[in-house]
């Protein structure tokens, strides 16, 4: 038979669900954007080997693949480095301290107190 919980220990225990699964769905997040950074840099690696076989001719019709080429590598970086900036916002180490921190036990019971004695209060 299992104890029924006092509306406080309800309250710590779905607070607690909600601040692991906010850092569930950061890993979530930070493993789609590392996912999308490895097929944009081997993108980068298939245009760069067509870059070199267009480098290769002084013809002008190769020169400007030759440009095109390197000017899609250069997107991709971009697009690559922003996503890392993505990732470094809020990274698994710093997801990890603020769920450790906001969803222990004694922190939890502390915010419910602070909260609902001032609207008993009232």
């Amino acid at each position: 038979m299992t104890k029924k919980l006092t509306k406080k220990e309800q309250w710590i225990k779905t607070e607690h669900d909600r601040i692991v699964q906010i850092h569930w769905d950061n890993i979530d997040r930070i493993r789609d954007l590392e996912s999308n950074i490895s097929a944009k840099m081997l993108h980068i690696c298939d245009l760069q080997k067509s870059y070199n076989k267009l480098d290769c001719y002084d013809t002008d019709k190769y020169v400007r693949g030759a440009i095109v080429v390197r000017q899609e590598q250069i997107k991709l970086a971009k697009e690559i480095a922003e996503m890392q900036c993505k990732i470094d916002e809020n990274p698994f180490e710093k997801s990890c301290k603020i769920m450790q921190a906001e969803s222990n036990e004694k922190t939890l019971a502390e915010k419910y107190d602070r909260l609902f004695t001032k609207e008993v209060a009232q």
